[in-house]
């Protein structure tokens, strides 16, 4: 634009200055020159007579317009420099805000369902009927068999009630079996980078849930914010590998289904039994790295506050209550088979969660599994692992700090059929004894078979639907507590 300016005030000089100049045209031969109406043709008599007299007026109206011109030439120098300057200011603060970028995302999760049984997955031991060594120890209406968790209603994991349990204490939804309309999640995604390697990200959901007002002793607020992720990311420009750094609250890396929690993401409406132990998102540092020419090998590590399992299970707190610190790795490797076949490894070993002591620990390792082919998802995981708890003195075990033992497995099947519609098919297993002195102690021994639909109607809509048979398995009884839900996401 400058340089256009600058040609036009050469063109509009040349131009104007042009008349002065004696007009060449062919009259008798080709050198004849034409003079301006008007005027004269001159002579060499002529010429050597006015050497030396002063100039005429057709000359000084020459040398005023010659003035005019280089002082409009001066004036339009002056704007175009302004110009230039101009233009680099902006551009300096687009260079400066172009590494800026932003977004907003979320999603709203909405569904009916229905749970069988009052919706608990657990039941009290009264008289001892099924395990009479608590006989004395702990009273039979605190010796639960089942698995709070195991009617889940929604991807947050929610269970539909929580019974007379005493690890669960707050009870969300409270639907007593009865069949129930939900908006489980209002999500929103805030995303910000920071300069061309650096970005801030937050997840959160506003959860609506009701609360009794009239009620004095009423414990919770009903609406709440769970915030799931605050984060900053940190991504140096490296050739020989890729590499990302966390710091903030952040996801674990234990594990595969940590990565599809969200409702959009996953394939089924609710987690399998197994997210409660590598779901979660503690506080700390993370590190992600890729190797190889084709970035298959990729190895993550973090140090948190605590382990991976999530805050509703109740083995997690975002403060922590010591100061040694859960390190955590997993090491996954990507085979070219299909759209890729994904093995890994995963372990964590820390001080055990919302106690005070360094020396009590806890551990858990596992192996997990991934592959798409033709349509077909397959997703597989197996994981151990204890929380040695404490004793008090003269007290009963587990008294100081709970005890927890459990292993665990699932594996999940879904085959898109058409672009919009995938069936799937879920099984998945947990045998654990959670016990905390004299206050309670949980056995769970159950297997779930979980069939679904899911249609995803347009890149923003989806509707999922699924039914949960559970089984209760070794010395547990039997009873109702199988879970219909179903989902209806709409994304930004």
């Amino acid at each position: 634009m400058i340089a256009t300016a600058l040609a036009a005030v050469t063109v509009t000089a040349t131009a104007t200055a042009a008349p002065a100049t004696p007009q060449r045209r062919e009259a008798s031969g080709p050198l004849a020159v034409s003079w301006p109406q008007g005027q004269e043709e001159p002579t060499a008599e002529g010429e050597a007579a006015g050497a030396g007299r002063p100039a005429t007026a057709g000359s000084e109206g020459l040398e005023a317009r010659l003035a005019a011109i280089e002082a409009d030439n001066q004036r339009l120098r002056e704007e175009i420099e302004l110009l230039r300057e101009d233009h680099s200011a902006l551009d300096g603060q687009v260079s400066a805000l172009a590494p800026l970028t932003g977004r907003l995302r979320g999603y709203v999760d909405f569904g009916l369902f229905w749970a069988g049984g009052g919706g608990a997955g657990a039941r009290p031991d009264l008289g001892y009927k099924h395990f009479p060594e608590y006989r004395g120890v702990i009273p039979d209406s605190w010796v639960f068999l089942g698995d709070p968790l195991s009617t889940a209603i929604n991807s947050r994991g929610d269970p539909a009630d929580t019974g007379e349990s005493r690890q669960l204490t707050y009870d969300g939804v409270d639907s007593r079996g009865k069949t129930s309309f939900i908006v489980n999640a209002v999500n929103l995604s805030v995303f910000a980078g920071i300069g061309q390697y650096t970005a801030v990200e937050g997840l959160f959901d506003l959860v609506p849930r009701g609360r009794d007002m009239a009620n004095p002793g009423g414990l919770f607020v009903g609406d709440y914010v769970d915030v799931k992720l605050a984060y900053l990311r940190f991504k140096p420009p490296l050739r020989r590998m890729d590499l990302e750094i966390y710091g903030g609250k952040i996801d674990a890396v234990t594990g595969y289904e940590y990565r599809i929690q969200e409702a959009p993401d996953r394939m089924t409406v609710t987690p399998s039994l197994l997210c409660r132990y590598t779901c979660g998102r503690p506080i700390g540092v993370k590190a992600r790295a890729r190797f190889l020419e084709s970035r298959a090998l990729n190895l993550a590590i973090s140090l948190t506050n605590g382990g991976s399992m999530q805050e509703s299970f109740g083995f997690a707190s975002d403060v922590d209550r010591n100061h040694f610190k859960t390190a955590a790795g997993r090491l996954g490797l990507v085979i070219p088979l299909g759209g890729g076949l994904e093995l890994g490894g995963s372990g964590a070993f820390g001080a055990q969660d919302a106690q005070p002591s360094d020396s009590v620990y806890q551990w858990q390792a596992g192996a997990d599994l991934h592959m798409e082919v033709a349509g077909l998802e397959l997703t597989g995981e197996f994981i151990r692992g204890a929380l040695k708890g404490a004793q008090e003195a003269g007290g009963p075990p587990c008294g100081l700090a709970p005890c927890l033992e459990f292993m665990g497995a699932y594996g999940l099947a879904g085959f898109r059929a058409l672009n919009w519609l995938m069936p799937y098919f879920r099984t998945d297993w947990r045998d654990a004894v959670h016990t905390s002195g004299a206050s309670f102690v949980y056995q769970s021994n159950l297997v779930r078979f979980t069939p679904g639909v899911r249609l995803d109607v347009s890149p923003n809509v989806m509707i999922k639907a699924e039914y949960t048979f559970n089984r209760e398995l070794g010395r547990l009884p039997q009873f109702p507590n199988d879970v219909f839900t179903t989902s209806i996401i709409g994304k930004l």
